[in-house]
């Protein structure tokens, strides 16, 4: 058994698939797996996956028959994972050659941690650097202070880091159960480990995504309905109500960290005021009612 496995939901990655593959089998820790979902892709993804895993073991190939949908095939390669940590590579995304290395120094050389994050770095299609994000964990202080720090601090591309498999399987399937969206799914499976204040920052090493339009992301212009919007809001603040509930913090850290859950959702998913402003344009565009005589 690999110590680390690295989970790569692909479709139609023929572009970019090869740059990722060899980023992942030269990483200077050699003892990881990499399962590959292939979602019935049409292009030259087969041709390419096959070319590696032919020349290196550590591949596991899967192609699917038919499309399974995004979500199926994001989560599927974490539920056949049996390694003690895991992470997700998109396929069309890099990282510094150190990256599972270093992240797994940090998650080992902090024992409370669940979580490694490195540096990220966002490129678009083009190759022009549009951000360098370096990670910024607060110092140790009082606990509602340093995790309402961590929970606007905090960023998606974490989501790319090195998990501990035990803590993320059950968190994955959770969230995926009460909150069945794409849209800042990955900010509601972090932010228990923000709760436990159980992320460690390992700055040093890089994260490389590269922003292309992926499979589950809504064409440009498009704008999620009202009701859509509402819904999704809800569910993400009782999301994050019942994981603060369970937790054994005091009366004020409880009070300040639920008080915070608005502004984070408004964050990380929709701000309030957007929806009060949308609902005040749909109201006022109603056409006022008539009488006859």
């Amino acid at each position: 058994m690999a110590e680390v496995t690295v989970g790569v939901p692909v479709y139609n990655g023929a572009d970019l698939i090869a740059e990722s593959l060899d980023c992942l089998v030269n990483q200077t820790f050699r003892d990881i797996e990499i399962l590959i979902f292939d979602n019935a892709s049409t292009d030259g993804t087969q041709q390419i996956i096959e070319g590696f895993a032919a020349r290196d073991p550590r591949i596991r190939y899967l192609r699917r028959p038919e499309n399974m949908g995004a979500i199926k095939n994001f989560i599927d390669p974490l539920d056949q994972a049996t390694s003690p940590y895991f992470m997700w590579r998109a396929h069309d995304d890099l990282s510094s050659p150190d990256y599972i290395e270093k992240l797994l120094a940090g998650l080992k050389q902090n024992p409370g941690a669940k979580l490694a994050t490195g540096t990220i770095e966002h490129v678009r299609r083009a190759g022009r650097k549009t951000e360098i994000l370096v990670p910024r964990l607060p110092a140790r202080s009082l606990p509602a202070i340093e995790i309402v720090q961590l929970m606007f601090r905090s960023h998606a591309g974490w989501y790319y880091g090195l998990w501990d498999t035990a803590t993320l399987r059950p968190l994955v399937h959770r969230v995926w159960t009460e909150f069945p969206y794409a849209w800042a799914s990955d900010h509601l499976t972090l932010y228990p480990l923000l709760l436990d204040r159980a992320v460690v920052a390992v700055p040093e090493t890089r994260f490389v995504q590269r922003l292309v339009v992926k499979e589950y992301t809504p064409k440009k212009g498009e704008k999620p309905s009202l009701d859509h919007v509402k819904k999704m809001r809800a569910t993400f603040i009782k999301s994050c109500q019942d994981f603060l509930a369970e937790r054994d913090f005091g009366a004020t850290t409880r009070f300040i960290l639920n008080a915070a859950i608005w502004p984070y959702t408004g964050k990380r998913v929709y701000k309030a005021r957007r929806v009060l402003k949308r609902e005040l344009a749909g109201h006022f565009k109603r056409p006022v009612p008539t009488t006859q005589n």
